[in-house]
């Protein structure tokens, strides 16, 4: 009987403690950022994808310009904390095209909307298992200030844009 009732009292304080476990949520401030300059304007939005944590950015940019731009890609910086943490890379990005990110052209008045993770924070996903699934699975990003610097490229001039938001995780 004793085995019982320490296997019974075990289960219980398991229970209570997976239970009063806190959940963490992660939240940003502010939710979307704006910037805006005589070329471009753009958003940035913390998002979650197939996920309980933010795991990447949904970024918009609109043309203002009387000609196109180019969103050069392997220009373009994350940064966590102000500092330089690596590029970006989006859906059709894999470990062979990484090294050389396709740019992205937007005609004048037109809009891209485009989700991007941090490099740093992906795990690549190989093998026969993964054949239906995307060439990565983005990671969460870490708290304190995550943002961008965009570059631009407009009638031969380089425009750049730095763009940040904060990051926190609380429980629940």
């Amino acid at each position: 009987m004793k085995k019982y009732g320490y296997a019974l009292g075990l289960l219980v304080t398991i229970f209570i403690l997976t239970g009063c476990s806190s959940a963490r949520i992660w939240t940003s401030t502010p939710a979307i950022q704006s910037a805006d300059n005589q070329y471009f304007t753009t958003q940035f939005e913390p998002i979650r994808i197939d996920a309980d944590f933010i795991n990447g950015f949904r970024l918009t940019v609109t043309n203002k310009s009387p000609q196109a731009i180019i969103i050069d890609w392997n220009a373009t910086l994350y940064l966590l904390n102000n500092k330089n943490i690596g590029r970006f890379i989006f859906e059709g990005i894999d470990e062979k095209n990484v090294n050389d990110l396709p740019p992205d052209n937007i005609a004048t008045g037109e809009s891209l909307r485009k989700d991007i993770f941090p490099l740093k924070l992906i795990a690549w996903r190989q093998g026969p298992g993964f054949a239906n699934l995307p060439a990565f699975s983005p990671g969460p990003v870490p708290e304190g200030q995550n943002g961008i610097l965009l570059v631009v490229k407009s009638d031969g001039e380089q425009v750049r844009e730095k763009i940040n938001v904060t990051i926190k995780v609380v429980a629940k």
